[in-house]
């Protein structure tokens, strides 16, 4: 039986996707995704225990690992911080902000990129589960406090009521309890105060061809939710933010999807003939960018969303429901 929806607590679902953890073999599954009957929230049943973080979280993960195949190689993975720092510097234009914080910043290069462009007087705050020891003098010259702590309820090196832009990239879905950790950033925001998310979502064509077993966008067992825009315009009004603006951008699930299918790992390259499908290859990475940017221009939906959100200027934040 389905677990109750984490946003809209409905408790009837539809098996929309199995599998496996194809990507690292980290659980032996298999996990069952429902799909929400009521507000069509996707969620992942069983959920991983807190204490087997470290085991879906391995050495090998693409973020921490170069040698991933689904790890950006130099040029690709500075053309998508560029791609990044241009849309934030875009939301503070015209803007009076004091300070841009980064929840989940990973190594901080996007950060602090945004603080080269915006100049000197922006409070830079990178906070990570862990952040990155080694890189804390050079990041600290350049402008970036990291800030240990956990999204879910441990913030308190962020005052309520302080922060003008809070960016959120490809986090929420990672989380136990988004709607939870939502109300919670949501009191960080200053009155006018900006939060952009980004997270999966339902929607194109590799979603379509692949959600029974294989699509990349489950992530599983690390997926713990996929939201569509309805369920995450949910989350975000019930944290007391107004939804500014809303859409799609590109995403790499469809390379992370053939990859699951063809039984290709994420851990490292292997010697079979399939292996170019992968995020070093600047032609498979551009083709499946060019088709999503198609997709967006003709008024589709990708396999990518985000919401810029705000707190109203009176009152708002942490006031929706619990």
């Amino acid at each position: 039986m389905p677990l109750t929806c984490p946003v809209c607590t409905g408790t009837e679902a539809d098996q929309i996707g199995q599998g496996h953890d194809f990507e690292y073999g980290s659980l032996p599954g298999p996990f069952t995704i429902w799909k929400c009957a009521a507000c069509g929230h996707g969620y992942l049943d069983p959920v991983p225990a807190p204490e087997q973080l470290g085991t879906i979280y391995p050495p090998t993960y693409y973020t921490i690992n170069p040698r991933s195949p689904i790890h950006f190689n130099e040029f690709i993975q500075a053309k998508k911080i560029r791609r990044d720092v241009d849309r934030i510097v875009a939301l503070a234009k015209g803007r009076s902000v004091r300070n841009v914080v980064d929840l989940g910043c990973g190594d901080a290069e996007r950060l602090a990129r945004v603080g080269e462009v915006l100049g000197d007087g922006v409070d830079l705050i990178g906070v990570d589960l862990q952040p990155d020891p080694e890189r804390r003098s050079e990041l600290e010259a350049r402008g970036v406090r990291l800030v240990q702590g956990n999204i879910e309820g441990d913030l308190d090196a962020l005052p309520d009521g302080s922060s003008d832009l809070i960016i959120m990239c490809q986090i929420l879905e990672h989380l136990y309890d988004p709607a939870g950790a939502l109300r919670g950033i949501a009191k960080k925001l200053a009155p006018g105060g900006l939060l952009q998310i980004e997270t999966p979502n339902f929607g194109g064509l590799d979603y379509r061809l692949f959600k029974r077993r294989y699509w990349g966008g489950y992530h599983i067992p690390r997926h713990f939710h996929v939201f569509t825009t309805g369920s995450l315009a949910r989350v975000v009004a019930d944290a007391g933010l107004e939804v500014a603006r809303k859409g799609f951008i590109p995403s790499g699930f469809l390379i992370v999807s053939l990859r699951n299918m063809l039984g290709l790992n994420s851990n490292e390259p292997g010697d079979g003939f399939f292996e170019f499908i992968n995020m070093k290859n600047l032609l498979v990475v551009g083709s499946v960018t060019a088709l999503d940017l198609m997709t967006i221009g003709v008024g589709g939906r990708t396999s990518n969303q985000y919401v810029l959100a705000r707190r109203p200027m009176n009152g708002g934040a942490g006031e929706g429901g619990g």
